[in-house]
């Protein structure tokens, strides 16, 4: 099989079986590899992002329909993004917050407490100076992350996030206002 081949292989798996838009292919892909097009990677992080779309195809085959709501799973891809967290790492915080395997096993209820975990763990670490945000991508996160934030109900990292952030010094150690 030619590389062309096997992109045209992995762009058909992920807007085929796993039902991914154009948008959420590329945030799998820079995930994976960093780059944003198939076609900037070498063969191994191809096959990467082939492996990694072939498991969550896996896994949207295990999830009833009934759980799956698209605009909470692209929030998730786009949080994930943000914190330069893999499908792997997005699937440890969702065990831990949920205790599911994966996101495609939650319901709504459940995807909105992993997205306030996420949206948690981003605020702290702006906060911190973690991550860094140009203006523009701060309104964004901003108005996205507007109506998910709400003190009730969330995960138990947010929790650990918030309360990490309420024990930061205001200034540096030695450092006089």
């Amino acid at each position: 099989m030619t590389r062309s081949q096997f992109n045209h292989r992995i762009r058909a798996l992920a807007h085929g079986s796993c039902g991914l838009d154009e948008e959420n292919y590329r945030t799998v892909v820079e995930s994976v590899t960093g780059k944003r097009h198939i076609t900037q990677c070498d063969d191994e992080e191809a096959n990467l992002v082939f492996l990694a779309l072939k498991k969550m195809r896996d896994n949207v085959g295990r999830a009833s329909s009934s759980t799956i709501n698209p605009d909470q799973h692209r929030m998730i891809a786009k949080l994930g993004y943000i914190l330069k967290w893999d499908w792997n790492d997005i699937a440890h915080f969702t065990a831990r917050e949920v205790h599911k395997q994966s996101t495609k096993a939650c319901n709504a209820a459940e995807l909105s407490k992993v997205i306030r975990g996420m949206i948690g763990v981003i605020d702290y670490k702006l906060k911190c100076g973690m991550i860094g945000m140009d203006e523009t991508q701060r309104f964004n996160y901003e108005r996205h992350a507007r109506r998910h934030r709400n003190g009730n109900g969330l995960g138990a990292e947010a929790r650990r996030a918030q309360a990490a952030a309420s024990n930061l010094p205001s200034q540096p150690k030695g450092v006089q206002p």
